[in-house]
């Protein structure tokens, strides 16, 4: 008697080649979605930026094409440049056929970039070994299905019971009354005051007056949410991003900001915002609402997520580091030479948070949908306010400065105003399913 041992099918391995390289094409794609923003806000910034990027050309014509055409508009042709990089970075992030026309784009894109001199082989080539990798494994399951392993019953853990409604307690409805008054006497304050910022400069109080007036509305939106005793998950969710654009706001003005007779309402904004912002967010911990989100809205906010973070803490680094190696002082500085408080509170604090958040969320724990939902309001109203203060200089033909970071936070307002819409809605409780109240802890 023979017996012949068949060996295993390969199915299980193929998804976990192609999941490997779908987890690549994604990052890649987020990754050339931010760089293109980092590059449009850079020429933006100081177009001379570039000048010197052919310098080391391989040909003659290479260098001189660059200096003569490039470099006399450069601000047209870097712009198309960061357009391109965007394009590239979306049509990875799309998937199927698209994805396809993205990957070859970016290994195109790479080899190009090997002819501008030695320098870029140090990175084109590993980059290339990665990305022509992660391609061929992705083509595949890019034009067709891909296959399905054959596998026995799994038993599925018990879904949890659906959170429809967050009963507001008394004390929530005193503290936002207060928080609101705080925040609206505060920014009339900033509005109407003669010199509540003094010693910074002008382009710093336009952006901190325009931010005042965002701020008013943040504090009427917070009272309307909380009018009712009880509120939906989304509703709640809203709240809590609102709350975390507030306590990060009103820490930049407690540690950045000289100080004015406005400072005991900061301390009150901060108190609040954190106290409030915390005992939700315990909430979340202890009685994660359950999101309807699709698993690809699920994926891509993780990674948008962790790339923002990436990318804008080494956009912080890169003017923090040469500092700590003999470099001059990085710019802008806090009043009389302190730390800026956006390096403080971002590298200490929220861009590990926000990297935290995407983990949870690719790793699909229970509360990360949630989490994420504040994470992306929390960064889409904070854009909002900051973007307020260029029109606002527009408006009064006041000089429009524009960082490094003006078009990425310009990229983030749009993918971030796209995102809260549709984690909110995914939170929309189910007609059929009976109301599970999601309690709050005794904070505000």
């Amino acid at each position: 008697m023979t017996t012949t041992l068949e060996p295993r099918t390969s199915l299980d391995a193929v998804p976990r080649r192609r999941t490997r390289a779908s987890v690549v094409r994604r990052f890649v794609g987020g990754f050339y979605l931010v760089m293109g923003g980092i590059n449009a806000g850079i020429v933006a910034a100081d177009p001379d930026t570039y000048r010197t990027f052919a310098d080391g050309a391989f040909w003659p014509f290479v260098t001189d094409t660059w200096h003569d055409v490039v470099m006399t508009h450069p601000v047209p042709w870097i712009l198309a440049l960061a357009a391109g990089e965007v394009v590239l970075g979306l049509l990875l992030l799309r998937g199927g056929a698209a994805a396809r026309a993205g990957w070859v784009g970016v290994i195109v894109f790479h080899v190009l970039l090997m002819s501008f001199g030695f320098g870029f082989w140090l990175w084109s080539v590993p980059a290339l070994l990665v990305l022509v990798a992660a391609a061929r494994s992705d083509w595949p399951a890019l034009g067709e299905p891909a296959p399905v392993a054959a596998t026995g019953p799994v038993a599925a853990p018990p879904p949890l019971p659906p959170v429809d409604g967050v009963p507001r307690s008394r004390a929530t409805l005193a503290s936002t009354w207060v928080l609101a008054t705080a925040v609206v006497a505060a920014s009339l304050y900033g509005l109407l005051a003669e010199t509540p910022y003094r010693s910074l400069p002008e382009a710093t109080v336009v952006s901190a007056r325009a931010q005042d007036a965002c701020s008013i509305v943040v504090a009427v939106l917070l009272v309307l949410l909380v009018r009712r005793p009880v509120t939906s998950v989304a509703t709640h969710l809203a709240r809590l991003g609102l709350l975390a654009y507030l306590l990060y706001s009103y820490l930049i003005y407690v540690m950045g900001v000289p100080m004015n007779r406005a400072f005991l309402a900061y301390v009150v904004i901060v108190s609040l915002s954190g106290a409030g912002l915390l005992g939700g967010l315990l909430g979340i911990h202890d009685r994660p609402p359950v999101s309807g989100a699709s698993p690809r809205l699920t994926r891509t906010t993780g990674w948008v997520l962790v790339v923002t973070a990436v990318l804008f803490a080494g956009l912080w680094l890169s003017v923090l580091v040469p500092y700590a190696l003999g470099g001059s002082p990085p710019e802008p500085q806090g009043v009389g030479g302190t730390p800026y408080p956006v390096f403080v509170l971002d590298l200490a604090a929220v861009l590990p948070a926000i990297a935290a958040v995407g983990v949870l969320l690719l790793r699909g724990r229970a509360a990360a949908g949630a989490l994420a939902t504040v994470a992306v309001l929390k960064i889409l109203t904070l854009f909002t306010a900051l973007w307020a203060g260029p029109v606002l200089a527009l408006a009064t033909d006041a000089d429009v400065h524009l960082g490094p970071d003006a078009v990425p936070s310009l990229l983030l307002l749009a993918a971030t105003a796209w995102l809260t819409v549709r984690w909110l809605r995914s939170f929309a409780p189910a007609p059929s399913t009976a109301s599970t109240p999601l309690h709050e802890r005794s904070t505000p």
